[in-house]
């Protein structure tokens, strides 16, 4: 059960300061908070949100997880597939477009995607090759 009317004022949560109550409201009806973060950003979160441990940051602690030395997240450069692919392959899974299945190959960097279908599994792999090659820098297959 929440706590009605409570003061968050001067509390810290992880990384963030209460400064004030804020004007805005969450989609519930919920009272927000303005808080500023470690790094100097100032955001608005929502009190359930800093009570449960949500959210402890501006968003520049992901921010900086996702980077290695100034590069993306090296995890994403591997081969090893999500849990939840199908096709056991990385950046590859399976689309049915104009009534057939076919094999769509996805390459994201600087958060823009570049992708390719193709027909078979050994299209796909190179096509994946390729794409990496072109669009993640300094790319080498292991």
């Amino acid at each position: 059960m929440p706590i009605r009317n409570q003061n968050l004022v001067g509390r810290h949560f992880g990384h963030l300061t209460v400064l004030r109550k804020s004007t805005e409201r969450g989609k519930h009806g919920e009272y927000k908070w303005v808080c500023r973060c470690d790094c100097g950003r100032l955001t608005t979160v929502s009190a359930g949100q800093l009570n449960s441990g949500e959210t402890t940051s501006c968003g520049h602690v992901k921010a900086r997880n996702l980077e290695s030395g100034g590069q993306h997240h090296q995890s994403l450069l591997g081969d090893k597939p999500p849990v939840s692919n199908k096709t056991g392959y990385r950046n590859i899974s399976m689309t049915k477009r104009n009534g057939r299945w076919r094999y769509r190959v996805a390459i994201q960097y600087d958060h823009k995607q570049h992708s390719q279908l193709t027909d078979t599994l050994e299209e796909a792999l190179a096509a994946r090759e390729k794409l990496r090659a072109k669009w993640w820098p300094n790319y080498k297959k292991k």
